[in-house]
């Protein structure tokens, strides 16, 4: 890789504080230099195995391809800045690796290049992670324009590690309904660790899978513009510990939801089904109350847009899980549907689809079968006549889900609205302390048996918040 110069060891300066000494002033953190990764082409490769050294910073120009066979490892609190003209987007290509392990205290963080106060949503491309696993569409070339192909055979496949990692202000559309995500994962294998990634300001997706096996747990999704959590074909991973949080004024141009679900495009019941088993989420959307859902998009911060649609759309043959998980303040609760002639609603009669052990709150409306356009990307929920599948289903003999018509009814130790402050917790009396259940075979193994529902515990154990130190709710602000 053509780096342009060599940094700067700064190891030998070590600072020694006694503990008993607290006057003593923080260490200064160490400086480093300002480096090119690419070279701002639409085709830049790395070659040989490569390290992004701590306390560089890197401009990712261009779309940089880490080719077959090659690994590239970060270190921890290196910061890696996208640059706006070139699209700046990092592949991780089949039988390549990332190796990106980042720590609490040090996170690696991907950005904007722009300056502070001045970065958007789409600023660069954002970080594909291709892999060798099964998908349902055979091999195919991943979204967003660039060459790369994912799929393959192996279950397994290693891409690599991403933990404490945060993406900022990433995903742009490379043309309609061909875009790169905030992250995106194409048949990553079971082999790959991800945990503690933060994707905020995505233009696109902050997470979608494309097929693969792979896991994850500690996932923030925060202010994107479309979906939080989207999954295709045949994606079959398990993912626990999520957080969607929406900006009332921010979504996409067609229909904003926080879980969107898909066997694939066709609808088709091609194997492996989506399938993918999620635990312990907490989303919640753009709507404080239903007095202020707008239909029509926002311009003068009074209202929510109107294109956001629904906590949970599942539709097209999907057999997505999701078990002891909180949807909140969204203009509907759950949407399963089945569009384009699939049997959708067969597999959750069936148990292969399954919203279990859930709680609905504060939304709009609760459930909707099928979306309701009136025109245009403006979303009316307006009910249809008559009980839905989704309320029927939801709402099934012996099951254990609730619903409750406002935030307020969670009993929180505080508001998930605000964004500057997001993070909040039940408290001891709160229904998300009760209800949870992990005897269902989809979540009896590979799951953490915690006793709650949603992605944090009673306020009692604040103390463990799996979001401090490698957070940031104010990336807008933050000078890199």
């Amino acid at each position: 890789m053509k780096l342009t110069s060599i940094m700067l060891l700064l190891g030998a300066a070590l600072f020694s504080v006694s503990c008993s000494d607290n006057d003593d002033p923080a260490p200064t953190p160490p400086v480093g230099e300002t480096l090119d990764l690419g070279d701002g082409s639409t085709a830049y490769e790395v070659t040989t195995n490569t390290t992004l050294k701590y306390p560089n910073t890197y401009n990712l120009k261009g779309w940089v391809y880490v080719v077959d066979g090659v690994t590239l490892t970060v270190e921890p609190g290196v910061i890696i800045k996208g640059d706006k003209g070139s699209k700046g987007t990092l592949i991780i290509e089949r039988g390549a690796k990332i190796m990106a392990q980042g720590t609490k205290e040090r996170p690696i963080v991907f950005t904007s290049a722009q300056a502070a106060g001045n970065r958007k949503p789409g600023d660069w491309g954002g970080l594909i992670i291709l892999g060798k696993a099964p998908n349902n569409m055979s091999e195919q070339t991943i979204e967003g324009g660039v060459r790369s192909k994912h799929g393959g055979t192996i279950p397994n496949d290693n891409s690599g590690v991403l933990s404490y990692v945060r993406i900022e202000f990433a995903g742009i559309e490379y043309t309609p309904d061909n875009e790169i995500n905030g992250i995106t994962f194409g048949s990553v294998g079971s082999g790959t660790k991800v945990d503690h990634v933060q994707v905020s300001h995505s233009g696109d997706d902050s997470f979608e899978w494309f097929g693969g096996t792979v896991n994850a747990k500690y996932l923030i999704a925060f202010r994107g513009w479309d979906d939080d959590f989207d999954s295709d074909n045949g994606f079959s991973g398990k993912v626990q510990f999520a957080l969607g949080l929406r900006d009332p004024k921010v979504a996409d141009k067609s229909a904003s939801n926080s879980f969107e679900s898909d066997n694939n495009s066709t609808a088709s019941e091609s194997e492996p089904f989506t399938s993918a088993v999620f635990a312990n989420v907490s989303i919640f959307g753009p709507v404080s109350n239903p007095a202020s859902y707008s239909n029509s998009s926002v311009t003068d911060g009074s209202a929510t847009d109107a294109r956001f649609q629904a906590g949970l759309h599942l539709r097209r043959n999907t057999q997505l899980s999701i078990f002891n998980s909180l949807i909140a303040a969204y203009p509907i609760g759950l949407i399963i549907e089945n569009d384009k002639g699939s049997t959708t609603q067969k597999w959750a009669t069936e148990g292969k689809l399954n919203v279990t052990n859930c709680v609905i709150a504060g939304s709009v409306q609760n459930f909707q079968d099928n979306q309701y356009w009136t025109g245009g990307a403006q979303f009316n929920p307006v009910a249809l006549p008559g009980t839905t599948f989704a309320e029927n289903y939801f709402n099934r003999t012996g099951g254990s889900n609730r619903t409750f018509s406002a935030i307020g009814d969670l009993k929180l130790s505080g508001n998930p609205l605000v964004l500057t402050s997001p993070v909040v917790f039940p408290n001891s009396d709160s229904p998300l302390v009760s209800g949870y259940d992990w005897t269902n075979t989809k979540v009896s193994s590979g799951f953490d048996k915690v006793n709650y529902i949603g992605a944090f515990g009673p306020s009692e154990t604040a103390s463990n918040n799996w979001t401090t130190g490698w957070c940031n709710f104010d990336p807008q602000n933050t000078v890199y």
